[in-house]
């Protein structure tokens, strides 16, 4: 609940050049709280790797806090990637294809829909699934003997990103004798991923500093040679980026309170402890996909320990704000965004609290990832919790793995029992859902917390639309947001917050049958395989909903036929009035 003592009025706040606060009489709740961090010495702490920052103990702290100094150190390697990059191009391929989950692999969705690459290089694509029917249609679209294939794996061991590094060797295995050449990985030191590469001729292992976490690595290797490749400016994004670390730098001296950094940290890492912790962003159409960059590093950083803050991507611009005291706000624009200059006028006319974010270009969104990367590390501190670890995720991989064994002994999936079945949908949950409408009642009735759609379906555009239309009509029949993952790559992101949080969500499963199915190799160049892409996405599906069972959410799966667009439009039709 918001603290009754706090109420917002409609006045403005700190303002610069390129950041923007309206919160009210939170502002001196925030300016409170910078002067505390700024005699607690945050800044030089910081610097030091100071781990009592957030925890008494080290773990998981001292050894991720290498990407503060990514800028510095990346710059020393620009030459290298880019002579690689070059490379690559002289070898006439035309597509760079990143295999790899969550924060590792993510940016290159930032670096390929927002920044200015340069013409003549590498179209990138970034494939973080499981579904077969997604996966044959990105393998048709390719031309196999003209692409490069990025594996990326902090640990090496990530199941979806190792299945696909399988599958698509096989398939280039088929086509000629010197298929390692299409492949490059990015890893840890000591990872298997090294071992493979070098046994099968891969093209390139990059080794990335180990104290860097998947979600933070925007700045590292993960992050930087995919741009490279598809012929974006690392060195000019590094040396945007060393602007906010020179920023941070000198608040090492004192005065908090005139960097936007410190003070995007304090709002958020406030906000929520004040109850306000449903985030909402509103983009400048051009920015949106950084959003969801930020979602997985907001989500997985701060989402345990029974608290979170939920962002909330697709809070198209007419319709901000939406109602609710739990509710804040990031504007994220270009300059001269008259859309998000009108949604920002309505935020403080209505005195919701927010803050506008500022970007001169598409590509001065650089700088923003480090920003972002400090903020969610100090809001951590103020929220009393751990931002580098992430307790919950490995239950719902526990829970597949033991479900895919199974299906190794018997040949079968372990499947939820139905609750009904209506129109060729088949409902389960842990709820004892009786029928459609006993489902709307319980959604339209939900007062606090969120609902989350949870698509294990092809993430193509025609679903994406339809999904989009069932979230939107779930929002009208409830008081709560409604959010919308596809899985797997949720796990990697909000899947954290979502067995971590005070437990408040409700979790609707779309799972859908497969009209083609793609075997999974079981070791690079093998012929044998165990089992396929269809069987992985039903037990990581199923490996989710037994997590957030245990963990005490509710949960309700629809299963579908392969017909995905169709059958959403039917699971909409029954939350109409």
């Amino acid at each position: 609940m918001v603290t009754s003592a706090v109420s917002t009025e409609n006045k403005a706040g700190f303002e610069s050049r390129n950041y923007f606060e309206h919160v009210g009489n939170y502002q001196s709740v925030i300016d409170s709280e910078l002067l505390r961090l700024e005699r607690g010495r945050f800044a030089e702490r910081f610097f030091n790797h100071d781990y009592l920052l957030w925890a008494e103990d080290p773990s998981e702290i001292t050894n991720r806090l290498g990407w503060v100094h990514l800028p510095e150190e990346m710059l020393r390697v620009t030459d290298e990637i880019e002579s690689f990059s070059e490379s690559v191009r002289k070898k006439r391929f035309t597509d760079v294809v990143v295999l790899g989950m969550g924060g590792s692999s993510l940016s290159s969705e930032v670096f390929r829909n927002i920044f200015t690459p340069k013409d003549g290089f590498l179209r990138l694509t970034l494939l973080d699934t499981t579904d077969p029917d997604f996966i044959l249609r990105t393998r048709n679209n390719l031309d196999l003997l003209r692409t490069l294939f990025v594996v990326s794996s902090k640990s090496g061991s990530t199941v979806e990103t190792v299945s696909l590094m399988k599958y698509f060797y096989g398939e280039l295995a088929e086509k000629t004798d010197s298929a390692g050449e299409h492949f490059v990985c990015i890893t840890d030191p000591g990872s298997k991923l090294i071992d493979t590469a070098r046994k099968h001729g891969f093209s390139r292992v990059f080794v990335n500093d180990p104290n860097v976490g998947g979600r933070f690595s925007a700045l590292s290797y993960f992050g930087l040679v995919p741009a490279s490749l598809a012929g974006i400016n690392i060195r000019k994004i590094l040396q945007s980026t060393a602007s906010v670390l020179l920023e941070l730098k000198n608040a090492t001296g004192g005065n908090y309170s005139e960097s936007p950094s410190f003070r995007l940290g304090a709002f958020l890492g406030v906000m929520a402890r004040e109850g306000r912790d449903k985030l909402g962003f509103v983009f400048s159409e051009k920015l949106f996909p950084f959003g969801y960059w930020a979602e997985q590093l907001i989500a997985e950083s701060l989402g345990k320990d029974g608290v979170g803050i939920l962002p909330l991507l697709d809070e198209a611009s007419a319709y901000a704000p939406r109602p609710g005291e739990d509710r804040t706000y990031i504007v994220f624009s270009l300059r001269g965004d008259e859309d998000t200059d009108a949604v920002a006028e309505r935020l403080a006319d209505r005195g919701v609290p927010f803050v506008k974010i500022i970007v001169d270009s598409p590509d001065a969104v650089a700088e923003e990832f480090l920003r972002f990367e400090f903020a969610v590390a100090l809001a951590g501190s103020i929220m009393g919790i751990n931002p580098f670890d992430q307790p919950d995720v490995e239950s719902a991989k526990t829970f597949a793995r033991s479900f895919l064994e199974l299906y190794g002994e018997t040949g079968e999936l372990e499947s939820e029992k139905p609750d009904f079945s209506r129109e060729g949908l088949v409902f389960s949950s842990n709820k004892n859902i009786e029928s459609p409408e006993h489902l709307r009642d319980i959604l339209s009735s939900k007062k606090t917390g969120y609902i989350s759609i949870q698509a294990y379906v092809d993430p193509g555009e025609e679903n994406s639309k339809e999904l989009l239309s069932l979230r939107a009509q779930i929002e009208r029949i409830s008081s709560v947001p409604v959010t919308l993952g596809f899985g797997p790559r949720f796990l990697h992101s909000t899947g954290q917050l979502h067995k971590g949080d005070s437990g408040e969500g409700f979790f609707i499963q779309v799972v859908s049958q497969n009209a083609n199915d793609l075997r999974i190799p079981d070791d690079v160049d093998s012929p044998e395989s165990a089992f396929s892409f269809g069987i992985l996405k039903m037990a990581q599906a199923t490996g989710d909903f037994k997590s957030l069972n245990e963990k005490g959410r509710e949960v309700v799966r629809i299963g579908i036929p392969s017909e995905v667009a169709e059958n959403i439009v039917k699971i909409t039709r029954l939350f109409l009035p």
